[in-house]
């Protein structure tokens, strides 16, 4: 008697790294067996662009649990968005795949905010490790966060990160967003209040000596 689970350990095909087995219906009863590269999970798909995650259910729970503005987490979106080459609004002459060429003006332009209201949650995602600027007008996110790419390619990306020393990810609590502003206003308060108590000390003008007139 032939078992089910002999028959396919013999079908199975050589697996390698970055590879993976996909079993689907052929619609007729029966199960076709492939291989196929490990290209990550897909996080958002429409007509104009494509983007994946590590792990999409993992990351949309985090962002869905930080208490932070509905602002921040549309400037994530978008940022997600533009790691696709085929990305409107993207330039993509002067950045390498798996990079974004992006600057704070053109981000404003696809969410539709003001400078404050992207200037923000880009420097708290650059904090919390989710993102680096490799140079500027060039962002990388971090690769073991969200990769558009195969895995050969992500392996790559987080060597570059590496040797960037770029900052380790950090998952913050819910209300780590409140307390980073409320840290970064005091922080603000009281290099203000230093200015104002440093006395301004008037350097005492140098007369020039008069010119003699040619005769």
């Amino acid at each position: 008697m032939i078992f089910l689970e002999d028959l396919l350990m013999e079908q199975l095909p050589i697996v390698r790294p970055g590879q993976r087995v996909v079993a689907r219906s052929d619609g007729k009863g029966g199960m076709v067996v492939s291989v196929e590269k490990i290209q990550g999970r897909e996080f958002a798909v429409s007509a104009q662009v494509t983007g994946y995650v590590l792990d999409a259910r993992l990351l949309m729970d985090v962002l869905g649990s930080l208490k932070m503005p509905g602002s921040w987490f549309q400037v994530w979106c978008k940022l997600v968005a533009a790691q696709d080459p085929s990305y409107h609004g993207v330039d993509r002459s002067k950045a390498p795949r798996g990079y974004v060429r992006i600057n704070q003006r053109d981000l404003q332009k696809l969410c539709s905010l003001s400078a404050a209201s992207v200037s923000e949650p880009s420097q708290f995602f650059h904090h919390i490790g989710w993102m680096r600027t490799a140079k500027p007008g060039v962002l990388q996110l971090n690769p073991w966060l969200t990769v558009a790419g195969t895995s050969a390619e992500q392996e790559k990306w987080q060597k570059e990160w590496n040797a960037a020393k770029g900052p380790t990810c950090v998952i913050p609590a819910p209300e780590y967003p409140a307390e980073w502003r409320a840290e970064r206003a005091k922080a603000k308060k009281e290099a203000e209040a230093v200015r104002r108590r440093e006395k301004v000390v008037a350097l005492p003008r140098r007369r020039l000596p008069a010119r003699k007139a040619s005769a």
